[in-house]
């Protein structure tokens, strides 16, 4: 299975989705014009993952803004990696990262920890 790879831009974020290691990264700014559009290939290459079986799965998420049609996609990919995680009770987390004092950012993982039950980490990152 390929390496995922799609380029961060002002509105959407860095996907580097890496099979062999098992990290799955998002990184940047998600508000694309079109969320369903630009999630629906990060969507697609999550399912056909999780059908190798991995071992280790680590969701790594550090955005620093994300809008309420993101966030609902984000929310699909995390239902699909729960789905995954109740049925192979295996290594499956999201390790959850927002900025120093991002209090917003901090309370949606929390937010969507409660919905999507797989383990959550979090981190503060600090500048």
């Amino acid at each position: 299975m390929n390496t995922l790879l799609i380029e961060g831009k002002m509105n959407s974020p860095l996907i580097d989705f890496n099979p062999k290691s098992g990290l799955l990264k998002i990184i940047g700014r998600s508000i694309p014009e079109n969320p369903v559009k630009f999630y629906q290939p990060i969507e697609d290459w999550i399912c056909n993952f999780i059908k190798t079986n991995p071992k280790d799965l680590i969701l790594y998420v550090h955005l620093d803004y994300l809008n309420t049609h993101s966030t609902e996609c984000l929310l699909i990919l995390m239902k699909k990696l729960e789905i995954y995680y109740k049925a192979h009770n295996t290594n499956v987390k999201v390790s959850w990262n927002f900025d120093e004092d991002d209090e917003d950012m901090e309370s949606l993982g929390q937010d969507l920890a409660s919905i999507a039950e797989i383990p959550f980490e979090y981190k503060e990152i600090i500048s």
